[in-house]
């Protein structure tokens, strides 16, 4: 995999669990423990994937999903949380985040949503190059 990864989140935990996720599949990642930081990561670089929390101190995932997507209309953005309802997930995705997710995670699906969005992740067969993304997901 050569794809980049961006990992949003302000409990360390959740980054590293996805740092280690993404190298296990040789891709590069950067965290972010708020969405300014991750306004100003995606300002000067561009991901093939943004892993985002909803709930976090400063700029809340919401903001740092609007405001990413209006850099980039085109952006891959996955919404995290760990409430299960939670209507700032919902307009996220109608402003244009590509799915949500619930914490928390399983593995696997972690794997799928990373390889789908580069799907030289997992060599030659390739993740899943038909249809969405990812439907709304609870792990």
């Amino acid at each position: 995999m050569s794809g980049d990864v961006l990992v949003v989140d302000d409990e360390s935990i959740v980054r590293e669990f996805f740092k280690d996720v993404a190298r296990s599949l040789g891709g590069h990642v950067e965290t972010a423990e708020d969405g300014d930081v991750a306004v100003e990561k995606y300002r000067s670089r561009h991901y093939d994937i943004v892993f985002m929390d909803m709930r976090m101190p400063h700029m809340n995932g919401l903001e740092a999903c609007k405001s990413i997507l209006n850099m980039d209309p085109s952006a891959k953005i996955v919404m995290m949380s760990g409430f299960s309802e939670d209507r700032m997930m919902d307009e996220a995705i109608s402003c244009g985040a590509l799915c949500k997710i619930s914490k928390p995670f399983e593995l696997r699906s972690i794997l799928k949503l990373i390889a789908s969005a580069i799907p030289s992740s997992l060599g030659s067969g390739g993740g899943p190059k038909d249809g969405p993304l990812c439907l709304f997901l609870t792990l």
